[in-house]
């Protein structure tokens, strides 16, 4: 399952990612705000959809603010959520390959859907390489917390 979440500056870009999602016919869950004039503080955005996001292994997230470095520093705070912010698709697929990371972060502000179309795309199709090497590395980046 994907679960969504994104404040008022992140509106126009969930909106994106969730008829992205519809037209690939991906379940996901939208915890966003209603609208763009509706707001939520990240503080109570991000742990409403990181505990979802840790239910399961499979569970992965998309978070977004208005530079995308709001939801990117707060997921990181909760233990078992690696987020990245992709400004591209590489950096969305090998944050997945090389750090295996289950919440993807995006920029907000001045959203363009093919860019956000292609990042989620190359985030969710992206799988974990295995290595025990970087996987004890953010096991160790966990006890930080």
């Amino acid at each position: 399952m994907i679960y969504l979440g994104a404040d008022k500056h992140g509106f126009k870009a969930i909106k994106i990612v969730e008829n992205y999602l519809t037209l690939k016919k991906i379940e996901f869950t939208n915890l966003s705000v209603a609208d763009d004039t509706q707001d939520i503080k990240l503080e109570d955005l991000i742990p409403k959809v990181t505990r979802k996001i840790l239910e399961s292994q499979r569970n992965k997230g998309v978070l977004i603010c208005g530079t995308g470095v709001g939801v990117v520093i707060g997921a990181n705070k909760i233990k078992g959520i690696r987020a990245n912010l992709a400004t591209e698709k590489t950096i969305a697929e090998w944050s997945v390959v090389y750090d295996n990371c289950n919440v993807l972060c995006l920029v907000g502000w001045k959203p363009n859907i093919k860019k956000i179309e292609e990042i989620v795309n190359s985030f969710l199709k992206a799988e974990y390489d295995g290595s025990e090497k970087r996987l004890q590395m953010m096991k160790t980046f966990d006890t930080w917390r």
